[in-house]
C-alpha cells in the first residue's frame, strides 16, 4: 500500500488473510465524536463495525498520528506524536504516514517543515518510525530517509519500505530501499539501486517501484537491488497502490486530466479519467480505492479497486471505505499561533478534522485535543530502540570499577585543543550574548519594513546603542541599500513577504520568542550537526543563516568577505536590517538570470509571476559558469512532486502541513496569494493585486523542452539523465501581453515614508526593576551578571553586590582512549537559550534532562558579593531568599541547592524543589523560599538534571533576591520539603 500526503489510511484491524491482532483501545467517553448522531450518519450497524482510520498532520509540537474507529462514532484521538527532542529551534513539523496491509501498524516519515526547502534534507534527512496501533508504541528506524509524498510504502502484510536518495541537481544519484518489519521495528535489508527510485511498494507478488519512467520489479541480495522493467508508465505520476492479487494501480496525468490505470502483470490498462487533481488513489483493506470525481472511471474490470464519489478535497479514507477525510489540519500551521513555553497554553492545542460519511453523505467537523489524556497507555515517549544515541553523546564505562567516566575523571586528560577547534562555530555573531538578542517583531512591523525596503525607503533611525546592542547609530538601508535590478524596477512586496513566511514564519528571533519578546536570533544549522543537540559541532558543515530572511552572505568566518561588526550586529538583532540584507540576495538571482539572457514573460519585475525563476535560484542556486541555468531540483516537472498537485494553499491551508509536495517558487506564490496568519488569527499582510483573484503559476511542463534541456514533458521521468543537461537556461512566457489587467502586482498596506508601527506584543511584561515584597534593601542577583540594560530596563542599585554565573556541561574536556573526544562545554550550550521575559526582561533557559545526562547539564549559580559574607568561624549571615519567576517560559520542577559555605556552625547544604510553572502561574512573580544562612563560599545553585527529566520542559534561570534578615522565618521551602 502506498501513502498520500500526510494522510493515510488505515488502522489496526485483522484482515481475513492475517491472524487476529489486538485492535486499538477505544476512545473514552469524553472524546468528542465526529458524528453526533452516528446511527443516522454512519448507519445502524456502526457500533459493530470494524472500520477504522489513521491520519497524520504536523505543527510545532510534532507530527500527530491520529486514530479513530467507526464503532466509537469515529472519535479521533492522538495515538502517537513524532518529533525529535534532539533538534533545536526547528519550528513546525511535517510528514507522511501509511498503514500496513494487516492493519496493525503504521509507518511514518517526519521532519521539520523547513527541511522541505533543503535539497539534501529532502532527499535523505527525514526520520522514520513505525507505530504499533494497539497501544501507540513507537519504534524508531535507525536510518535517515526521504521526505517525499511517495514514501513510506506499506505492504500487503507488515513489510514497510522507506527510501533514501543521493540525488542532486547534477545527478540522479542512487536510491537505497530500507525494508522494515513493522511488527518488530527491525530493518531486514538495506539495498541500493542506481537512479531515482520512487513509489516503492510491497505487493502480494513482490515489491515494485518506479524508476526511469517504468514500473519495475525490485529484487535484491546483500546490499544491491536490481530493477526489472515490467511496463512503461502511462505518464507523470501522482499515486501508486497495491491492489488485490498483486495488481498495481497508478494515478498519472495527461494534460488537464488525472488518469487511473491498472497493471495486470503485462501492461497498463486505462480505467478512466477525471479533471486533474479531482481524484485520489488510496489504499484500503484488501485492495485500494479511487475517491473523488469518479464518474468517468470504470472499476468493473479491476478487482479490488473500489470507487467512491466525494465532493471537494480528499485527504484519506478509512480501512473499509466508510469514511473519507476532507481535511486534517493544525491551526498552528497558518502561522504558529500557540504560546510556546507557556504553562497556561502549552502543547499542540486543537487539530481540525473534516470528513464525509460515505453511506449517508453527511459531512462533519471536529476538534481533536492532541494534549488530552489518551485512551490508552502512552508508550510513545520512550522511543524504542534509541537508534540515534550518538557516540559523541555517550558516557562510556572507563573507570577501573567499570563506572561511567563522568564519575571518575577529575578533568585531567590529554589536550584536545586541535579537535575542540573543529567544534567552534564559524558563524561570526555568537548565540546567548545579551548584547545580540533579537527583538521578535509583530507581523505589522514586518509588513511595514518590507513595504518600505522594496522601494528604498527603509530609513528608520536606529540610535546608538539601540536595544542595548552597543552598536553605532544606523538606518537599515543605510547599511544595506536597496539593490538595483538589471533593467530597473523594484521587487514586489508580496514576493518578499512570501519568502519570509516560508523561510522563517516571520521570525527574527528563535521559535521560543513570541512577538514582543527578545531572544537568540533564528538560526539555520549553525553547528553543522543537522540542528541536533546530541552531536558535537562540525565547523566545516555549519550553515550560518541569520534571522527572518535567513541571511548567510558575509556571516561566516569561512567567507572571504565578512560583514563588519555593525552590519553583522544589525543583521542579527534588527528585523528591518535583516530584511534589507535579504533583499540583496533575491536581487542578485534576478540579475544573474538577466545576465544569462533568461527572461520570464515580458521581463518586468513589477509582475509577481515574473519572479518564478528568481525564486527558483534563490532556493537552489543559479549556475553561472560551465553548464549554466537553473538546476532540476525546483523544476516543476521533477517527479519528486506529485504531478496532479493544485496551486499551493489556493484551496486549503492544509497544504502547509506537507509543503514538500511543491517546489520553492510554487510555495512562495502560495504564501503571497494566501497570507500567513498571526497568533491572534489576523492576516499577517495584505494580498497582492490579482486581476483574476489568483497568481498565475507557471504550468508544470513549461520548463521542459527537448531542444533546451533534454526534457520530454509527457514522460513519467522527463529528464532521465538528471545531469547538467537538465538545467533550464531559456526564456518562457505563459502570460502573454502583460499589464495590470492580467498580471499580479504588489499591494502596499503602508505608505512610503511612514513611521515604524507599534509592536503588538503577545505578552505583557512586568516592571523592569522591582524588589520583593517590602524589602527595597534586597540584593538582587539577576541572570545578567553585569546587569545589561536589556531593552530599556536600566540598571539598579546594588548591581555589584552579587554575581550570577552559568556553567555548561561538567567541565570534563578530554580525549578518550579510543581517540574520540569528550567536551560537554561544547555540547550543552546548543540547548541553552535567551528569552525576553522575567526580571529585567531577560532569562536564560534550557530543558530538563535525566540526572545522569552531563552532556546537557547547565548549572546556574547565584551568590552575594563574597566580601559581604563572614568567615567560617563567625556567625553566618542570614538572608530571606526570594526567587523571581517569569510570566512565561518556565515549565519544569527545578531543585535549588542552598550551599552555606565553609563554617564551624555545622550548617549543612539544603535544597528546595520548585515547580516553576505553577509558582509563576502566568505572572512575573517573586516566590518566597525561606531564610538561609551563608558564609564565604556560600551560594545558591540550580541545574537542569532531574530524575524525571525528559528533555521537554523549560528550566529557567531568572533573578534571586537576598534580603538581609536577623532571624529565622519559615518560607515555603522551610515548611514543606520541595516547596511545590
Amino acid at each position: 500500500m502506498s501513502v498520500v500526503a500526510a494522510s493515510a489510511a488505515l488502522v489496526p484491524l485483522a484482515s481475513q488473510d492475517t491472524p487476529a491482532q489486538p485492535t486499538p483501545a477505544a476512545a473514552d467517553a469524553t472524546t468528542p465524536r465526529l458524528f453526533s448522531a452516528p446511527g443516522k450518519d454512519l448507519g445502524s450497524g456502526y457500533a459493530s463495525s470494524s472500520d477504522a482510520i489513521v491520519q497524520a498532520t504536523g505543527d510545532a509540537e510534532g507530527l500527530h498520528i491520529l486514530a479513530a474507529r467507526e464503532s466509537d462514532g469515529f472519535s479521533f484521538y492522538e495515538i502517537a506524536r513524532l518529533n525529535r527532542k534532539s533538534l533545536s529551534d526547528v519550528g513546525p513539523w511535517t510528514g507522511y504516514v501509511c498503514t500496513t496491509g494487516s492493519g496493525n501498524y503504521a509507518a511514518a516519515v517526519y521532519a521539520p517543515s523547513a527541511w522541505a526547502n533543503e535539497p539534501g534534507a529532502y532527499e535523505s534527512g527525514a526520520f522514520a518510525a513505525v507505530i504499533r496501533l494497539s497501544d501507540g508504541k513507537v519504534t524508531e528506524v535507525p536510518d535517515r530517509v526521504q521526505l517525499a509524498y511517495f514514501t513510506p510504502g506499506c505492504g500487503a502484510a507488515d513489510e514497510v519500505a522507506f527510501t533514501s536518495s543521493s540525488a542532486t541537481d547534477k545527478s540522479a544519484g542512487s536510491t537505497t530501499v530500507i525494508s522494515v518489519d513493522a511488527a518488530t521495528g527491525s530493518v531486514s535489508s538495506r539495498r541500493t539501486v542506481k537512479g531515482y527510485l520512487t513509489h516503492v511498494t510491497p505487493t502480494q507478488k513482490g515489491t515494485v517501484g518506479v524508476l526511469g519512467g517504468n514500473l519495475v520489479d525490485l529484487k535484491g541480495s546483500g546490499k544491491k537491488l536490481s530493477a526489472r522493467k515490467l511496463a512503461a508508465l502511462p505518464g507523470p505520476m501522482f499515486a501508486l497502490t497495491a491492489s488485490k492479487n498483486g495488481a498495481v494501480d497508478v494515478g498519472t496525468v495527461d494534460d488537464k486530466s488525472s488518469v487511473i490505470s491498472r497493471f495486470n502483470g503485462k501492461d497498463f490498462t486505462e480505467l478512466g479519467r477525471a479533471p486533474k487533481g479531482k481524484v485520489k488513489l488510496l489504499p484500503v483493506a484488501g485492495g485500494d480505492a479511487v475517491v473523488g470525481d469518479v464518474k468517468g472511471i470504470d472499476t468493473g474490470k479491476a478487482p479490488g479497486l473500489a470507487k467512491h464519489a466525494v465532493d471537494g478535497r480528499v485527504a484519506g479514507i478509512s480501512r473499509h471505505g466508510h469514511l473519507v477525510t476532507n481535511s486534517v489540519f493544525s491551526e498552528q500551521m497558518k502561522g504558529i499561533t500557540t504560546r510556546i513555553g507557556s504553562p497556561s497554553n502549552k502543547g499542540a492545542g486543537p487539530l481540525t478534522v473534516k470528513a464525509t460519511a460515505l453511506k449517508s453523505g453527511a459531512k462533519a467537523t471536529t476538534l481533536v485535543d492532541a494534549d488530552r489524556k489518551r485512551p490508552k497507555p502512552d508508550s510513545s515517549v520512550p522511543l524504542d530502540p534509541a537508534a540515534f544515541a550518538m557516540a559523541d553523546d555517550d558516557d562510556p564505562l572507563t573507570c577501573g570499577e567499570g563506572g561511567p567516566e563522568s564519575q571518575c575523571l577529575s578533568g585531567s586528560g590529554a589536550a584536545v585543543w586541535g579537535k575542540v577547534g573543529t567544534m567552534e562555530t564559524p558563524c561570526i555573531v555568537k548565540r546567548n550574548d545579551p548584547k545580540r538578542q533579537a527583538l521578535q517583531p509583530s507581523a505589522n512591523m514586518v509588513e511595514w519594513a518590507v513595504d518600505q525596503a522594496v522601494h528604498g525607503e527603509l530609513k528608520v533611525s536606529r540610535p546608538q546603542n539601540w536595544h542595548d546592542t552597543g552598536l553605532a547609530a544606523y538606518t537599515p538601508q543605510g547599511l544595506f541599500p536597496k539593490p538595483p535590478l538589471t533593467g530597473g524596477g523594484d521587487i514586489p512586496a508580496q514576493v518578499m513577504l512570501g519568502i519570509l513566511a516560508q523561510e522563517s514564519n516571520f521570525k527574527q528571533a528563535s521559535w521560543h520568542s513570541m512577538n514582543g519578546d527578545s531572544g537568540n536570533v533564528t538560526k539555520s544549522d549553525w553547528y553543522g550537526n543537522a540542528n541536533g543537540i546530541h552531536g558535537y559541532p562540525n565547523r566545516e558543515k555549519a550553515d550560518c543563516g541569520y534571522g527572518i530572511a535567513q541571511v548567510t552572505t558575509g556571516m561566516s568566518e569561512k567567507h572571504a568577505e565578512q560583514l563588519d561588526p555593525l552590519r553583522a550586529g544589525a543583521v542579527t538583532t534588527d528585523y528591518a536590517a535583516n530584511i534589507a540584507a535579504g533583499l540583496g540576495i533575491l536581487a542578485e538571482k534576478w540579475n544573474q538570470l538577466k545576465a544569462l539572457g533568461m527572461n520570464i514573460n515580458n521581463g518586468s519585475p513589477a509582475y509577481i509571476e515574473n519572479w518564478y525563476t528568481a525564486l527558483w535560484g534563490y532556493n537552489s542556486g543559479v549556475y553561472t559558469s560551465g553548464a549554466v541555468g537553473l538546476g532540476f531540483f525546483n523544476n516543476p516537472i521533477n517527479p519528486r512532486y506529485p504531478a496532479d498537485r493544485q496551486p499551493f494553499l489556493r484551496y486549503s491551508y492544509d497544504d502547509a502541513s506537507h509543503p514538500g509536495d511543491w517546489n520553492y517558487p510554487e510555495k512562495i506564490f502560495g504564501w503571497a496569494e494566501v497570507p500567513q496568519m498571526t497568533w491572534d488569527s489576523e492576516a499577517s499582510y495584505v494580498k497582492p493585486s490579482m486581476p483574476f483573484g489568483v497568481i498565475k503559476v507557471a504550468p508544470r511542463t513549461l520548463f521542459c523542452d527537448p531542444s533546451l534541456n533534454s526534457c520530454n514533458p509527457s514522460a513519467a521521468d522527463p529528464c532521465p539523465s538528471w545531469d547538467s543537461s537538465c538545467y533550464w537556461d531559456g526564456s518562457v512566457d505563459w502570460m502573454g501581453s502583460q499589464s495590470t489587467a492580467n498580471s499580479s502586482t504588489e499591494n502596499l498596506r503602508y505608505s512610503l515614508g511612514s513611521g515604524e508601527p507599534e509592536l503588538k506584543s503577545k505578552y505583557g511584561h512586568g516592571p523592569c526593576i522591582d524588589h520583593p515584597s517590602v524589602y527595597p534593601n534586597a540584593i538582587i542577583v539577576d541572570d545578567l551578571g553585569q546587569h545589561e540594560d536589556t531593552y530599556g530596563c536600566g540598571d539598579f542599585e546594588g548591581a555589584d553586590d552579587g554575581k550570577f554565573t552559568l556553567q555548561a556541561g561538567d567541565n570534563i574536556t578530554m580525549l578518550r582512549d579510543n581517540g574520540t573526544f569528550r567536551a560537554t562545554p561544547y555540547l550543552a550550550p546548543i540547548d541553552l537559550h535567551q528569552l525576553g521575559a522575567g526580571y529585567d526582561h531577560h532569562v536564560y533557559f534550557t530543558h530538563s534532562y535525566p540526572d545522569t545526562d552531563y552532556f546537557h547539564k547547565i548549572t546556574g549559580r547565584w551568590e552575594v558579593n563574597q566580601a559581604k559574607l563572614p568567615s567560617g568561624d563567625q556567625p553566618g549571615q542570614r538572608y530571606k531568599i526570594y526567587l523571581h519567576l517569569p510570566s512565561h517560559g518556565a515549565e519544569a520542577i527545578v531543585r535549588y541547592n542552598f550551599i552555606p559555605g565553609d563554617n564551624t556552625a555545622g550548617a549543612k547544604p539544603d535544597y528546595c524543589r520548585v515547580n516553576q510553572a505553577t509558582r509563576s502561574a502566568g505572572k512575573d512573580t517573586w516566590f518566597e523560599m525561606g531564610t538561609f544562612s551563608f558564609w564565604k563560599g556560600g551560594r545558591i545553585e540550580a541545574d537542569n538534571l532531574h530524575d524525571a527529566g525528559t528533555g521537554d520542559d523549560n528550566v529557567v534561570f531568572d533573578a534571586i533576591a537576598f534580603v538581609p534578615f536577623n532571624y529565622a522565618e519559615p518560607g515555603a521551602c522551610n515548611l514543606v520539603d520541595g516547596g511545590l
